[in-house]
């Protein structure tokens, strides 16, 4: 007997439309302890939130240039969403899909989702941004742009910016907020900044699982979350937020961890380093559809019974 005839047959049975939608679930993975609940794979890309605003007529990301994302970035997770606009497709989804109910994750349920950052894990993080541009060309002058800058207008070899640990891991000369010097306020980090960010395919590090199978938890873009807390970091310090998790390529590598908290970003603000992955939540009739397909496939259903449901 064929799966299909047999999924018809038991949403006969419940009542349910024959027309409904049930979602290709293959990138959404279970979270442990979380009856009934998924997160995604991977963080939304690009790609995904253009087919979002062709649908709705949302409006772009502000990196994005003439309603178009930047070339190659197709599978780059989308950043510049507000906590909002990532809501706003949550709901999109939801309409598209009758199994299942979408919406952010709880802090809880993402580090449920992450479980403990491996010390060893892969991912791209600030030291990562770092390394390209050394490499690349160490001694490119960079200008020193922000207004309240000590160093407005002056220019100097990249090497004399920043400069990496043995490690890797550890980068010097990123960011002082003290007189607003470092790396973050040089005309390369704006230009880079513009485009993006210095994001990486969402499948960049296969390697680096979390404890649900998902991948770019840690790193690349900070994911917002449903839970509201007050931020113990940065400019948001003391203020009521949305809390955020995993970390960015802007940030550093002890940022990105499972273990790290007290990160907030206003739910109407629009970050280069905030991107969002959804949790699905199976629906009463997706519950029911399941339990009863395992009864009903434990039975034998005499053909005469499919024909009246095809």
């Amino acid at each position: 007997m064929k799966s299909k005839s047999i999924v018809s047959l038991v949403c006969a049975m419940l009542g349910i439309a024959a027309n409904v939608v049930f979602a290709d679930t293959t990138d959404l993975l279970p979270i442990g302890g979380k009856d009934g609940i998924s997160i995604a794979k991977y963080p939304v890309t690009n790609a995904e939130y253009a087919r979002f605003m062709k649908a709705t007529s949302h409006p772009a990301p502000r990196y994005w240039k003439g309603g178009e994302f930047p070339n190659g970035k197709e599978r780059h997770p989308v950043l510049w969403v507000s906590y909002d606009d990532a809501r706003a497709y949550c709901e999109w989804l939801g309409k598209k899909d009758a199994a299942h109910a979408y919406r952010l994750p709880t802090e809880d349920e993402w580090e449920a989702a992450a479980g403990e950052t491996p010390t060893d894990a892969k991912f791209n993080f600030n030291g990562v941004v770092a390394s390209h541009y050394m490499k690349e060309n160490p001694k490119r002058l960079v200008t020193f742009v922000h207004p309240k800058s000590a160093l407005k207008g002056k220019s100097m070899p990249l090497d004399e910016v920043i400069s990496i640990g043995s490690d890797g891991r550890h980068v010097r000369g990123w960011v002082n907020h003290r007189d607003y010097t470092g790396f973050i306020y040089t005309d390369l980090f704006k230009e880079l900044s513009e485009t993006g960010g210095y994001t990486t395919p969402v499948d960049a590090y296969p390697e680096t699982k979390s404890a649900c199978g998902a991948l770019d938890m840690w790193g690349n873009c900070w994911e917002w979350t449903c839970t509201e807390i007050v931020a113990k970091n940065g400019a948001e310090r003391g203020n009521v937020v949305n809390a955020i998790k995993g970390g960015s390529w802007y940030a550093n590598r002890n940022s990105c961890f499972t273990s790290f908290r007290g990160e907030g970003r206003r739910p109407s603000g629009c970050y280069n380093t905030v991107g969002f992955r959804v949790v699905a939540v199976r629906t009463a009739a997706t519950k029911a559809v399941s339990e009863s397909f395992t009864r009903i496939t434990e039975i034998e259903v005499h053909p005469e019974w499919l024909g009246r449901f095809r």
